[in-house]
């Protein structure tokens, strides 16, 4: 399987579709239970409503993902499990890997991409499911991996200190760069023009195609997820953190602010586009260790921010916002994982 010679040919995605009146949320429980929302929304207003609620594997999940009509979920089990989301019905299950999985994204709906401790990434095409390259670079388990918009790129990070782009063209390694710490999580930006890296304390930000980093954030608290975020024309990093907080960065390294989000630590992020009153808006998910998923505006976030900027000459202010999210839904477990997808069936 190793050694096929054909080109796996992942397609550059669309521009995707906002949702319009409803989409999906998917979080993962250390207590095996996987949970399906539908985030339906009227006017302005929004509501989380369970639709489907299951054990999914016999160890804690730690990763799902969604693209097209195709639902993952991946376990300390080492099994991938698949599901139909517009059938409702499971697919089977992929068993590629021997060590538990610890990412999974699908490109659009024709590709999967999983990572595993046992150091390999391995790429599915869904519609035989096929693994039609594994990646082996990483001499460690692999903490996270990212897409490329294109499909052409991924990256990962792994315990053994080091990121790898990846040419999914060929499936072979563009280059391999050792980093100062173990990277937990890589992200693209939605342009695909650049990229981060984070730590335990920290989040580089790169371009593409240039090996030193062009800004760091230091972060006094522990970063459990991250991602860029686009709004009035700049980007900005979004780390959840041990404090309950997000705490958010201009793409330079500066923080500008952090919200009070959870109870408890915030252990996943995922962003979608929505119309909400006409208007598209990206809007953030959350999870907790405190069993609460919320919906947020990004807008609320970030337009505070914005203004701030306009009127005030102390860049150095790091502002303490308070906000209100659109939606709570409170799984009463320990969630430890989310994706979202504006695909509806």
């Amino acid at each position: 399987k190793d050694n096929k010679s054909e080109n796996t040919d992942l397609p550059a995605l669309p521009k995707s579709e906002p949702a319009h009146d409803s989409f999906l949320v998917v979080a993962g429980t250390y207590e095996r239970i996987l949970y399906g929302l539908e985030a339906r929304v009227v006017g302005s207003v929004m509501t989380l409503n369970p639709q489907f609620i299951f054990p999914a594997h016999i160890g804690c999940i730690k990763a799902v993902s969604a693209g097209g009509r195709y639902l993952a979920s991946g376990s300390t089990d080492e099994v991938i499990k698949l599901y139909d989301l517009k059938k409702r019905v499971e697919l089977g299950s992929l068993h590629e890997h021997s060590g538990s999985i610890t990412a999974l994204q699908f490109h659009g709906g024709s590709h999967l991409l999983s990572a595993s401790e046992d150091g390999v990434i391995c790429i599915f095409r869904t519609n035989d499911w096929e693994p039609l390259k594994m990646l082996r670079g990483h001499k460690g388990a692999v903490n996270s991996i990212a897409i490329h918009p294109s499909g052409k790129l991924a990256l990962s990070v792994a315990q053994d200190r080091t990121i790898i782009i990846w040419n999914l063209l060929t499936g072979q390694r563009a280059s391999r760069v050792k980093t100062p710490q173990v990277g937990e999580i890589v992200a693209w930006s939605p342009s695909g023009s650049h990229y981060i890296v984070a730590y335990a304390t920290e989040v580089q930000v790169y371009k593409v195609g240039q090996t030193e980093s062009l800004a760091t954030v230091f972060s006094k608290q522990r970063i459990l997820c991250a991602l860029v975020a686009s709004y009035e024309n700049a980007e900005y990093v979004l780390c959840g953190s041990q404090d309950k907080r997000i705490h958010i960065y201009s793409a330079d390294g500066v923080e500008r602010a952090s919200v009070v989000c959870h109870e408890n630590r915030i252990k996943g992020l995922s962003l979608v586009d929505v119309v909400l009153d006409g208007v598209v808006h990206a809007v953030v998910v959350s999870i907790s260790s405190d069993g609460r998923i919320k919906t947020w505006k990004l807008a609320d976030l970030l337009d505070p921010i914005c203004k701030h900027a306009e009127q005030s000459t102390a860049s150095d202010e790091v502002m303490d916002l308070v906000a209100e999210p659109l939606a709570t839904y409170n799984a009463d477990v320990r969630l430890t994982c989310v994706a979202s997808s504006t695909a509806t069936f």
